[in-house]
């Protein structure tokens, strides 16, 4: 089975940020600092609030992270890391989202004892939401009311104030969190459980079960002033790996809840997903996802999507892509200030450079 595909994909991530990062310093004791950026480029015709013709324009894609490790003793080290995505900085572009933290946290790791670590953390729920996040460029839908509640969510996969554990033993990879309150979040607690199945010359297969609740302040309140009570995400899927090809399938719930005679709002819906990498320089990958959003038994909107994509690796760190979204969905009087059009197709091509 292809190294490349287990080593970036399969196990033991779980603490993201690290993956891709370029070691600059490295000590006698094994400590160490670690650099990653990214740079990119996009051109597209998707239809968004600043962008209602469906015309093309142009977008960028840049982050920048460092952390490392400074070793304790041959059993324990500190861990730490801090990525930013970074925008424009000068004109019309200043004070604008220009140094946004993806994830700042801190932490001790304790060998075969596990990983500790807080702040704004990748949460291990990631493992789950990873099956669909698979194009260079898309938007994840997964867990997307997670911010209700919790304002500065990004969906699951990006919380502050969260304090996390994570280990792996016998082909299990697990992660459990208690997300501490804010102005807003009571608090809030998630688990995660992955178990990789290695099947020999019929590949592997790891599937992924995970849950998140939040709960809500008292008298804290939604934008159409109703009482938030909690939010509920739970999911279910597994990866395939067969040699170049890894296929994908992930289900998942994202319910709001309210105090008083309030429908809940609730997401839930599924993504196929499908990843080839051959000859070393291509990768195809091809997705379809089914999502449908609803306030007790009035459907709100509807989303099916099918993508296609091609990327051409340039070098081993740097690539050309392009992709084409085919979207069905529809948006009713209630979502009517959904992010984007759900009914409108769009295409998209990149390049990015990351060292």
């Amino acid at each position: 089975m292809k190294k490349t595909i287990l080593a970036a994909l399969l196990p033991a991530m779980l603490v993201a940020g690290t993956a891709q990062a370029a070691s600059v310093y490295q000590a006698e004791d094994g400590s160490n600092v670690d650099v990653f950026g990214r740079l990119g480029f996009n051109v597209h015709n998707r239809t968004s609030g600043d962008n209602t013709d469906g015309d093309m324009r142009g977008s960028f894609d840049n982050r920048l992270g460092f952390g490392g490790s400074q070793t304790i003793n041959d059993q324990m080290s500190v861990i730490g890391w801090a990525e930013y995505q970074i925008g424009a900085a000068e004109g019309s572009n200043a004070g604008k989202d220009s140094f946004t933290a993806r994830y700042v946290w801190a932490g001790v790791d304790m060998g075969n004892m596990g990983k500790v670590t807080g702040g704004r953390v990748a949460s291990g729920l990631i493992m789950a939401t990873d099956i669909a996040d698979v194009f260079a460029s898309s938007d994840v839908n997964l867990a997307s009311q997670a911010s209700v509640i919790n304002k500065n969510a990004t969906q699951v996969f990006r919380q502050d104030d969260t304090i996390q554990y994570q280990n792996s033993f016998a082909g299990f990879d697990m992660s459990a969190a208690y997300i501490v309150g804010n102005e807003r979040l009571k608090n809030g607690y998630n688990l995660a459980l992955r178990y990789t199945l290695d099947m020999g010359n019929a590949g592997k297969l790891a599937p992924v079960v995970g849950y998140q609740r939040n709960t809500a302040e008292d008298n804290v309140k939604d934008d159409a002033n109703n009482t938030l009570d909690k939010n509920d995400f739970w999911v279910v899927g597994t990866r395939y790996y067969f040699n170049d090809l890894m296929l994908g399938a992930v289900y998942s719930e994202d319910k709001v809840s309210y105090i008083g005679n309030v429908d809940e709002s609730k997401d839930k819906g599924y993504e196929l997903t499908a990843v080839y990498d051959f000859q070393n320089d291509w990768v195809v990958r091809g997705g379809y996802r089914d999502y449908k959003k609803t306030s007790g038994s009035t459907t709100d909107s509807k989303m099916k999507d099918w993508t296609a994509e091609v990327q051409y690796k340039l070098t081993d760190r740097s690539s050309i892509f392009t992709s084409y979204v085919k979207r069905d969905g529809e948006d009713t009087a209630q979502a009517k200030d959904a992010k984007y059009d759900l009914n409108q197709d769009y295409y998209n091509v990149g390049l990015r450079y990351e060292f």
